[in-house]
């Protein structure tokens, strides 16, 4: 059985991060005879039980039964925590934050060092991805990238990055980093056109090698054994919507939109009282982010609880947990970009909410810019929303799917 090694951030606290993991997981596993090599950028290897769910069929995999409980990972009380406005981060000197990344690098290089060597001497090709990692976050990602790809440049392994975002601005020395990276590279498949254009800015002659392709999480139905019936097709009775719910203090770091937090929270009060009204079940979940989960409780609950026909989910702590609360919803509005791709996947009518380009990107590339709600002016949206309403993706969606199980098929040893 030949190996691969896949390095990218599973065991972050976002559990998007999680489900990238488990759904390349399964993509590879599709493809035959391959044993995935899990690594941590930040944390090292990390062998922990990552299940794969037998299949049938041609492309279109489908077994009975719901995603399973979580009963081969730990146990966690999930976090609560709500994110600072970050002034006391702004107020630190760019060149104090980048200094601080590169001596917690320096002090994991042992550990690190030792665990990567011998995970890319036992596989015969090394894949970075997938993921937001090809940003400068302070030097963090462009190390941590760095560090792998000098260790198959070493070893003669070829590389392959593999489904990540790109976004500037990078620092000179991160540049010199991760443009070193994108030359030795084999491939580059990046998720969304954004990060393509951002990438032949820096470097032209990447052209050759760098696509644009789907973000992996559109393989969940496959990657838990979804069947229809637990995913796209609706069940008697009231239906519920799933209200996928994000701290808005998060968008400070990523985009130029700004949304206070009791507004957000009385958009989602009134986009709740708009469901109810139409007749359907509320259901609230979060991605597990501690902020999300602290934002939740402290700002949303109270102006809701006790009222009929709402609930709020247990907060997940595993990329189970997460599937499993939008597989028990019939319609979904969310922030989130790995609440809304999952739900997409499951043939569910899914708004994402407007935030970062990314989702904006991903809900264009699949015909779907309608389904996108402004939240400084959703009326129209919302209630279409509440409706059912979906753009016909069906076809969009698997041409994607197919796009991505051919490049991962090319690119396997």
């Amino acid at each position: 059985m030949k190996k691969v090694l896949l390095a990218g951030v599973p065991k972050s606290p976002n559990l998007g991060d999680g489900l990238i993991a488990y759904t390349l997981n399964r993509i590879i596993a599709m493809r035959g005879q391959h044993q995935v090599i899990h690594f941590d950028l930040l944390d090292g290897r990390c062998d922990q039980s990552m299940p794969i769910y037998s299949a049938r069929g041609s492309l279109h995999y489908a077994l009975a039964g719901a995603p399973a409980s979580a009963v081969m990972q730990k146990d966690t009380a999930p976090a609560l925590r709500l994110n600072s406005d970050g002034s006391g981060k702004k107020m630190t000197p760019d060149a104090l934050r980048r200094l601080k990344a590169y001596w917690i690098h320096r002090g994991k290089n042992e550990k690190l060092g030792s665990e990567l060597k011998q995970a890319v001497e036992e596989s015969e090709a090394v894949f970075i991805g997938g993921g937001h990692l090809l940003i400068d976050t302070y030097w963090t990602f462009p190390l941590a990238v760095r560090r792998v790809a000098e260790e198959a440049k070493r070893q003669g392994k070829p590389l392959h990055i593999l489904l990540v975002g790109a976004r500037g601005p990078w620092s000179p020395q991160a540049k010199r980093w991760l443009l070193d990276v994108c030359r030795y590279a084999a491939s580059i498949a990046v998720r969304d056109e954004d990060s393509r254009k951002f990438l032949l800015g820096l470097d032209a002659s990447l052209k050759g090698k760098t696509v644009t392709l789907a973000d992996p999480a559109l393989f969940t139905p496959e990657a838990f054994g979804l069947t229809e019936t637990a995913a796209g097709v609706e069940k008697p009775g009231k239906r519920t919507i799933g209200l996928g719910v994000m701290d808005p203090h998060e968008m400070n770091r990523h985009c130029e939109l700004r949304w206070e937090r009791e507004a957000c929270a009385d958009w989602w009060q009134q986009a709740a009282k708009v469901a109810l009204g139409a007749g359907l079940n509320v259901s609230f979940f979060t991605n597990g982010a501690a902020s999300d989960n602290a934002f939740v409780e402290e700002f949303v609950k109270p102006r809701l609880r006790g009222l009929p026909g709402v609930e709020f989910s247990p907060y997940p702590t595993t990329v189970e947990q997460l599937v499993g609360s939008i597989a028990a919803c019939d319609t979904v509005i969310a922030q989130r970009l790995h609440a809304c791709i999952p739900s997409l996947a499951m043939g569910k009518p899914t708004y994402g909410l407007i935030w970062d380009r990314k989702l904006e990107n991903i809900f264009a590339d699949l015909g779907m810019k309608s389904q996108l709600i402004d939240f400084r002016n959703s009326r129209q949206q919302l209630a279409a929303a509440v409706d059912g309403r979906m753009a016909d993706s069906e076809a969009a969606i698997n041409d994607k799917k197919l796009q991505l199980y051919e490049h991962i098929g090319r690119i396997l040893p």
